[in-house]
């Protein structure tokens, strides 16, 4: 049988690479996240929206993803919502003087 190929450079195809880098097997992951095998398959070929930042936190505390990981997590994820990145929401939501200092540099 031939192995699925997904979407290049998608939040899909990477998720797949977390799942399988982690030592999770598809069904497993599914389960312990509290998600239908088919939501997840439907994630994985793009037929639906990434999840959303709530589900995007569970799958970084369910896959222990640091650093990189966690940041291309947070930015393929973004794009595919046509959102911010959550980690970044999260940061700018309880720092005002952030959010004043954008403003700033979007003023120059």
């Amino acid at each position: 049988m031939e192995k699925k190929q997904y979407i290049e450079g998608s939040f899909g195809a990477y998720l797949v690479e977390l799942i399988k880098a982690h030592g999770y097997a598809q069904a497993k992951f599914a389960t312990d996240l509290g998600v239908s095998k088919t939501y997840l398959f439907d994630v994985f070929n793009g037929r639906v929206k990434p999840p959303t930042p709530d589900m995007q936190d569970r799958i970084v505390d369910l896959l222990h993803l640091e650093g990189v990981e966690k940041n291309e997590f947070y930015n393929k994820a973004a794009f595919g919502r046509n959102e911010l990145p959550k980690d970044i929401v999260d940061f700018l939501t309880h720092n005002q003087a952030e959010i004043d200092n954008i403003r700033e540099r979007m003023r120059a």
